[in-house]
């Protein structure tokens, strides 16, 4: 049987290939196209009335019920449990040395600081929060990975500065006006952050995994 092209996918199959990002990326390496192939041949069976709501309220309720437990097996599993409390613990420490040291010292310091220099500090460490736990809740549970993973932080973190920055200018009423200073400390934050996060995941790519003894 000849199988459909990628241009030629119905808006089921295109919306249902999208929805397997719920599920681990190794999961969706080893059974993701057969699950595209199956999805598609139900659909194309589903020619009675009302046959394709049942049909996708049925793979919502699968999805639902087994993208979590694969995601916990997938935490679970030998190196990828090591690997997940190992983060985590990095991540602990990392959060809490940004707030109980970094931050207070900043703080104590900030008057002292040339007014740039105090506002790259500050949004190295507020965007870096942000930015970091993004990133976590994008790869603990294995729902992006590498250079995808860092740049999905990216513009979700790009989102939430803007919104804060919106915020605040809204709130000083309705002649505050855009500190630039602000804005380019934050986007050189961002950049420092999407730099180092994309170095550390193509290094790690470049290692490759460990060879067997």
């Amino acid at each position: 049987m000849r199988r459909a092209s990628k241009g030629s996918r119905t808006l089921s199959e295109r919306v249902y290939a999208a929805l397997l990002v719920a599920y681990p990326a190794g999961f969706r390496r080893e059974y993701g196209r057969e699950m595209r192939r199956l999805f598609a041949d139900r659909r194309r069976e589903a020619a009675r009335p009302l046959a394709l709501p049942r049909l996708w309220c049925e793979t919502l309720a699968d999805l639902l019920k087994t993208a979590p437990v694969e995601h916990l097996d997938s935490l679970t599993k030998g190196e990828g449990m090591k690997r997940t409390l190992r983060t985590v613990a990095v991540a602990v420490t990392a959060y809490a040395f940004t707030l109980l040291v970094v931050a207070p010292l900043f703080a104590r310091n900030v008057g002292t600081m040339p007014g740039f220099v105090s506002n790259l500090l500050d949004a190295l460490i507020s965007t870096g929060l942000v930015f970091n736990f993004v990133y976590l809740v994008l790869t603990l549970p294995r729902w992006l990975e590498g250079p995808r993973a860092v740049r999905a932080a990216l513009v979700i973190t790009t989102a939430v500065v803007g919104l804060l920055i919106t915020l605040m200018m809204m709130s000083g009423g309705p002649h505050a006006r855009v500190n630039l200073l602000i804005i380019v400390a934050q986007i050189l934050a961002l950049l420092v952050w999407f730099t180092l996060h994309l170095w550390w995941v193509l290094r790690r790519r470049a290692a490759g995994p460990p060879a067997a003894a």
